[in-house]
């Protein structure tokens, strides 16, 4: 059998959507010596398969060369993809072309953000990922999908097929199964990133969506009330939308709260586990992986019960109810005030929940799925 994977999305950046592509196709290639695969990419082959390309004889890799991003998904990705005739077309990041037609195309649709939350998109993101993820409902043989909420939201809205679609979550990522705490390590992240002694940490793309301004809001009441010793520090990206937010912060709450940008991928793991707990504001998700890599290195987490989060945390974290102050002030104070056996086994219980989610496991749904008979069968 032949099978064509979409890997395109890799070259701009490496979100949740991107790295569930990436992990996705890494497992389903990996032990596979019997199907044949086209791998392809946007400009070059990223860098973590550029090993397993060279050291494996039934995967090609497909290069299309291009720079503006609409030209290139809906025009020059489907005259390529035409050229191919294979028994699988696998999209695990963003959806089909919409001028590509095929009875065999595979989708993955993430979430429904631009029918549930559309004030946190832009007008023209909103319109497109609408028109892409109707598509996709249309031309697939089978829908993926990463969470039960998404999938019974699809069922909803659309009265969609339940069995056409099939839930394959997202997995721990392996840099994170690897993690050993170094002393060395830790002391040059915490020199690289400027961070305090004692600090919250939120992680993501910095976006409305994130609801950053109401875990702000609810640290200035701390700070105000004298009951917050620690900083807050916010990692990742820099979204639309959020350039203004950071500059009244810095002016309102100087020397208190942290922005650390980008963190790279080896960082990541100590930038969790040096922190106090990890909070996630979120209004809106369709998995969740911030929280799931906390949970992973031990790190306590303070969540809201929004969307899919309650399925990745559950009773393993502390939820507050999403978008309500009060709670998510009084969950971070009810956390400070704990002993450390409690706060400890929040940590144990965060990291017996994040062995659940196992890309190899995960994985196979989707082979199954797409009847690659080879690899081992689990039930979906």
């Amino acid at each position: 059998m032949k099978v064509l994977i979409d890997l395109t999305s890799l070259y701009h950046n490496l979100s949740g959507i991107e790295r569930y592509a990436m992990c996705m196709t890494q497992e389903i290639i990996k032990y596979d010596q019997i199907n044949y695969y086209y791998l392809v990419f946007k400009n070059e082959i990223h860098k973590d398969f550029i090993n397993i390309i060279d050291n494996m004889n039934n995967i090609k890799a497909v290069i299309i060369k291009g720079d503006n991003k609409l030209i290139f998904n809906q025009i020059k990705l489907p005259l390529v993809l035409y050229k191919y005739k294979v028994d699988v077309y696998l999209f695990l990041a963003f959806q089909s072309p919409l001028l590509f037609r095929n009875k065999n195309i595979y989708n993955t649709i993430h979430d429904l953000v631009c029918w549930d939350c559309p004030d946190t998109m832009k007008l023209m993101s909103k319109i497109y990922f609408r028109l892409m993820i109707k598509n996709a409902l249309r031309v697939s043989k089978k829908i993926f999908t990463i969470s039960n909420f998404t999938k019974e939201r699809i069922i909803k809205k659309f009265n969609y097929d339940e069995k056409k679609i099939v839930l394959a979550y997202c997995g721990v990522p392996e840099l994170f199964n690897r993690f050993y705490y170094n002393e060395k390590k830790a002391l040059d992240v915490i020199s690289k990133y400027k961070l305090p002694n004692k600090y919250i940490l939120c992680l993501s793309t910095l976006e409305p969506r994130k609801n950053i301004e109401l875990l702000i809001n609810a640290y200035k009441m701390l700070l105000d009330e004298k009951k917050a010793d620690f900083n807050l520090v916010f990692a990742g990206r820099l979204g639309w939308k959020i350039n203004e937010t950071i500059q009244n912060v810095l002016q309102k709450i100087p020397n208190r709260i942290i922005f650390t940008g980008f963190i790279d991928d080896g960082d990541l793991p100590y930038i969790y586990s040096l922190s106090e707990c990890f909070v996630f504001p979120s209004i809106y998700e369709g998995f969740g992986i911030p929280p799931l890599e906390a949970m992973t290195v031990g790190t306590p987490v303070i969540c809201s019960d929004a969307a899919s989060l309650p399925e990745v945390v559950g009773n393993a974290g502390i939820l507050f109810k999403s978008n309500d102050i009060a709670d998510l002030k009084e969950k971070i104070l009810l956390f400070f005030n704990l002993d450390n056996s409690k706060k400890d086994d929040i940590a144990r219980k965060g990291c017996e929940k994040a062995k659940l989610f196992s890309w190899n496991n995960e994985s196979k749904k989707i082979a199954k799925s797409i009847e690659i008979n080879n690899i081992e069968e689990v039930n979906i």
